[in-house]
């Protein structure tokens, strides 16, 4: 299961389009603000499927996560995260 944090979560619900390219998207396809973010999450759901993954990996894979979530907000309300992606950003 995947944490945000409340200010994405907050993003995401005032944003006016929200529409963000599957999961399996290769990275070169992805725009640049993204790509931290996706390469975080799709490591996270690796490792959650790898039957001998150990708890701390997936806890700093989730932490991985959080952080990559916050960067992207960060660019988000500083206005240079790609605006089709993002609505209002």
């Amino acid at each position: 299961m995947l944490a945000f944090p409340s200010g994405f979560i907050k993003l995401l619900r005032n944003a006016t389009m929200v529409k963000l390219p599957p999961w399996d998207t290769p990275a070169w396809r992805l725009p640049r603000e993204l790509r931290p973010f996706y390469a975080a999450v799709n490591r996270l759901r690796e490792l959650e499927a790898k039957s001998g993954a150990s708890p701390a990996e997936i806890a700093a894979a989730r932490h991985a996560v959080a952080v990559a979530a916050v960067q992207l907000v960060r660019l988000v309300e500083a206005k240079r995260a790609t605006v089709r992606y993002f609505g209002r950003a």
